[in-house]
C-alpha cells in the first residue's frame, strides 16, 4: 500500500487530476504497470470459530497502491463491453446477488414442476477461483475478443509481475527480526 487514504483522491486538485489522467495514459500507451504498484502488503484477519494456531485460521487480506486501485478499476471499466458473462452467471456482476440467483432457479423449478417436467441442477464453489486463473488463456481469450494488443500487454504485466510482503504481528516479511 502505499498510504494514500481512499478518501484523499476525492480532494485533489485538478493540476493533480490532469497529472494522473496522463499518467495512467502512458502506462496504457506503453503497456506496463509501474513496479510500485505491483507490490501488495499482505495482512492477515482472523477466522471467528477457527483454530488461530494454524494457517487457515486467518484470512489473507492484500492492501494494493490506491492509484493502482484506482487505474484498474478505470481499466475494468474500458474492458467491460468485453467482458459479456453468460446469462446464468450471477457472481462478480452489478445488481446480481445470490438471493436473486436462488429467486431465478426456484421460478424455474417451479414452471418446470407445473408441467411436470423433471428438473437438473449442478452447484459449482469454486473455492479460490481467482487464484486458479490460467493467465495465457484468459489473455488469450481477450485477444480473441479484440482487445488492443497494449492493453492485453498491460493486462500480462499486470498479472505476472506481482510481489507481496506479509506483515505478522506487526513485523514486515524481509525485515529484522522476521519470522518470514
Amino acid at each position: 500500500a502505499d498510504g494514500i487514504p481512499n478518501s484523499a483522491l476525492r480532494h485533489l486538485p485538478f493540476r493533480t487530476v490532469a497529472a494522473l489522467t496522463r499518467l495512467y495514459n502512458g502506462i496504457v500507451r506503453t503497456g506496463h504497470f509501474p513496479s510500485p504498484w505491483e507490490m501488495g502488503l499482505v495482512i492477515t484477519i482472523p477466522h471467528p470459530h477457527k483454530n488461530l494456531r494454524k494457517a487457515e485460521g486467518y484470512r489473507p487480506i492484500t492492501l494494493l497502491s490506491t492509484l493502482s486501485k484506482v487505474f484498474e478499476l478505470l481499466l475494468l471499466k474500458h474492458l467491460s463491453p468485453y467482458l459479456l458473462p453468460r446469462e446464468e452467471q450471477f457472481g462478480f456482476r452489478s445488481h446480481l446477488s445470490t438471493t436473486l440467483q436462488l429467486v431465478h432457479i426456484a421460478y424455474h423449478l417451479s414452471v418446470a414442476a407445473n408441467k411436470k417436467e423433471s428438473s437438473v441442477a449442478v452447484f459449482l464453489d469454486m473455492e479460490k477461483a481467482f487464484d486458479s486463473v490460467w493467465h495465457e488463456g484468459l489473455l488469450c481469450q481477450l485477444i480473441r475478443a479484440n482487445v488492443s494488443s497494449p492493453l492485453v500487454k498491460l493486462l500480462a504485466s499486470l498479472l505476472s509481475d506481482r510481489t507481496f510482503r506479509v506483515r505478522v504481528n506487526g513485523v514486515l516479511s524481509g525485515e529484522r527480526p522476521s519470522p518470514l
